[in-house]
């Protein structure tokens, strides 16, 4: 074919597709009105109208997007969403827009269930779609159904089965946080990636939509959204919401015209403070309180109560707004939601047609009460989920967020890095060692003061060796791997020191903890790095550090380590702690809102991911520290240094004025040293123990007789 032949089929080919027409001539909230019927027992039937659930409109229409391979609806019962997200765009697409769909119930059980109750009862009270369905008996049964058009409707349960191995055009998940498997279907992965692999075939065509309210706890009290619309960092249907564009549901404020967000829980109610409501449910009235606080909310803009009747003007005008777009007065709006393959759209429960404010309001307060009077937290858990629309925090996690101050608010701008306070009588440092594919050495060097008021002077990355690399550059170390790659450590922090107030002089480390757990290799190599460093004088201000593996275990215990054989004693000191009383010691210091004992001072230059990694870890109702973030490097050296503060003894000082030379004020430290000294440390010079070792007692041999047969 020449290439004048090529172009002209080609453009023959384009003009075909032009000429087109979508699949769908209305939307899908206009086919759902259109077809669908919702009759309950007892009732009469009636068309489905978006009028009453107007925020219903867009995530509906939104099923039929071209832009969008996948839907996420968070939002609470009484919502309207399963008539509209999973009735209506059946009906719209078994009428107007045939494909084959799957529906994804919790359990077996539930999927029957559905089938008899919500489907059944929507097909046979649907003209246009009762219409559709197959004459012939052998096409319908409880799980599947087969129309005219050849459309084929399934409704199943999270098995790999169920969402493998099948093409279909629409999947719908609805309840995904009550489903025990939806995080990992059979091994296979997470149910929402499964099902939305089903629709690929359609590319932009196919649609995957997942609904539910929220279920899964939050168990990171410190967690702080780095925009209003992000929702917590939980699994499940939040999840997957924090994954799209993150729409939320916005007012006009009817008085001052402003636009405020319809937010999940209840703010704007403006209730008491949480002390003072657990204080007083226990005996007040709570139908009356109720009605009180329920009967209006307040405008975050300006103020103004906003009554109940209200609402359903509030949703009749309201507005959906991604993350990125803002709303004037007049109803504009302005920048662009940030870019998802998938839709996401989270309704608080203020908003819910079908529930009203008083009703929202006294369904807390009760759940308030079963807590305060039995400490079970299942009816207030129940209520925050599916009244509210919001993800639960047990209270414990609630008091402990109360109770504790923010690190980062309290940084302070004239501390300088590399350089300690007049107050320090020491300098502790600790060594997290971090494998993998970003193998690295992570220190933090903390000032110590009296009463162990402490300073975090420097905090670095040591990511680079002195083995050759690519070109001109340094290979990255690897911990386990290479054992002279912890001679960085020797080099950066025992050869190193820090300037002081005092003019020429400059502060040693006094005492130096490393981690020597990790990858296979680490313990190896950190054991023969001690004996390096043991033949240049440094042993003294080293311990290497473990985690106890028991929750009873002692704060602190040295035992030697390092035998070359099975029950021969070793060589090595190894200093194992209990992490959960080191964490609670490190956590009383953080609470602290003045400066004193245990007291952490950190700088302003420290960046805002070193305080997320402080607050990686939070304490249980048992007593036992849970890691809750990936990096909880910042917490963990802490941990460290709080182990070297016990290892210098520096909690048994009675006195502060009386103490050895080297915990002296800084004038007269003995860890002072002149820019002479710390050039002969660099230069490799071997140093004698600071820290004497008590000398062995002979034991005195007891002389024995020659014995007459030899």
């Amino acid at each position: 074919m020449s290439d004048h032949e090529y172009a002209t089929a080609l453009s023959d080919v384009c003009s075909g597709f032009a000429a087109l027409k979508p699949p769908q001539s209305v939307t899908v909230a206009e086919g759902a009105a259109a077809n669908l019927v919702i009759r309950q027992t007892g009732q009469a039937g009636a068309p489905w109208d978006v009028e009453e659930t107007p925020y219903m409109r867009e995530p509906m229409n939104m099923l039929a997007s071209r832009r969008h391979e996948a839907l996420a609806f968070v939002g609470p019962a009484r919502t309207g969403k399963t008539a509209a997200l999973l009735l209506g765009w059946m009906a719209h697409n078994v009428v107007n827009d045939p494909g084959d769909m799957l529906f994804i119930q919790m359990s077996k059980d539930k999927a029957r269930e559905f089938s008899k109750t919500d489907v059944d009862r929507a097909m046979r009270n649907s003209p246009p779609v009762a219409a559709m369905k197959s004459p012939r008996v052998v096409d319908s049964n409880t799980f599947d159904t087969m129309f005219r058009n050849g459309v084929w409707l399934r409704i199943a349960w999270p098995t790999v089965t169920n969402v493998s191995g099948s093409t279909y055009r629409y999947v719908a998940i609805t309840d995904i946080d009550r489903m025990e498997n939806a995080e990992n279907v059979d091994g296979e992965g997470p149910l929402f990636d499964l099902a939305r692999k089903r629709t690929t075939t359609f590319l932009s065509r196919g649609m995957c939509l997942v609904e539910s309210s929220p279920g899964i706890e939050v168990t990171d009290p410190h967690w702080n959204p780095s925009h209003p619309h992000e929702g917590p960092p939980v699994k499940g249907v939040l999840g997957i919401y924090n994954r799209g564009d993150r729409h939320r549901w916005y007012w006009n404020c009817p008085d001052c015209r402003d636009w405020f967000e319809a937010a999940p829980g209840l703010d704007l109610f403006h209730l008491p403070d949480d002390q003072t409501l657990l204080d007083t449910v226990r005996t007040a009235d709570i139908g009356a309180m109720a009605a009180e606080y329920g009967s209006r909310i307040v405008c975050p803009c300006c103020g103004v109560l906003i009554p109940a009747k209200a609402k359903p003007y509030l949703n009749k005008t309201g507005r959906w707004l991604g993350q990125g777009q803002t709303i004037d007065a007049d109803g504009v709006v302005r920048g662009e939601a940030m870019r998802s393959a998938t839709a996401s759209y989270w309704l608080g429960g203020v908003a819910a047609a079908f529930q009203s404010w008083t009703s929202l309001v006294e369904r807390y307060l009760t759940g308030l009460r079963a807590y305060v009077l039995t400490g079970s937290e299942e009816v207030l858990k129940a209520t925050t989920n599916t009244d509210q629309g919001m993800p639960y925090m047990s209270r414990h996690l609630v008091e402990a967020k109360q109770a504790s101050h923010n690190p980062a608010e309290r940084t302070e701008a004239a501390m300088e890095r590399y350089v300690c306070p007049p107050e320090t009588r020491c300098l502790v440092a600790a060594v997290d060692v971090q494998g993998g594919i970003n193998s690295r050495f992570v220190v933090q060097v903390h000032a110590v003061g009296p009463h162990m008021e402490q300073w975090l002077v420097n905090r670095f990355e040591l990511r680079k060796s002195r083995r050759a690399g690519m070109g001109e550059d340094f290979a990255q170390i690897d911990p386990a791997a290479h054992p002279e790659d912890w001679d960085v450590l020797t080099e950066e922090l025992l050869r190193k020191t820090y300037r002081t107030s005092i003019a020429g002089q400059e502060l040693r480390i006094k005492a130096l903890v490393v981690d020597s757990g990790g990858e296979d290799g680490v313990t190896v190599n950190a054991y023969a790095w001690y004996r390096r460093i043991r033949k240049l004088g440094f042993a003294g201000r080293v311990r290497l550090y473990k985690g106890a593996s028991t929750k009873t275990a002692p704060i602190t215990k040295e035992t030697m380590v390092g035998g070359r054989k099975a029950g021969e004693k070793g060589d090595i000191p190894l200093m194992t702690c209990n992490p959960h009383l080191l964490s609670d010691a490190v956590s009383a210091g953080l609470k602290r809102n003045t400066p004193g004992p245990g007291f952490v001072h950190f700088p302003g230059w420290l960046p805002a991911a070193f305080f997320d990694e402080l607050g990686a870890e939070t304490r249980g109702v048992n007593g036992l520290w849970t890691q809750l973030r990936k990096r909880n490097e910042s917490f963990d050296l802490c941990r460290m240094i709080r182990a070297g503060m016990l290892f210098l003894g520096l909690d048994k000082v009675r006195d502060w004025n009386v103490v050895p030379a080297w915990l002296a004020p800084l004038e007269q430290n003995s860890e002072l040293v002149a820019a002479e000294v710390r050039r002969e440390l660099q230069a490799n010079t071997p140093v004698e123990p600071v820290i004497s070792v008590a000398p062995v007692r002979r034991v005195k041999q007891r002389r024995v007789a020659a014995s007459p047969y030899l």
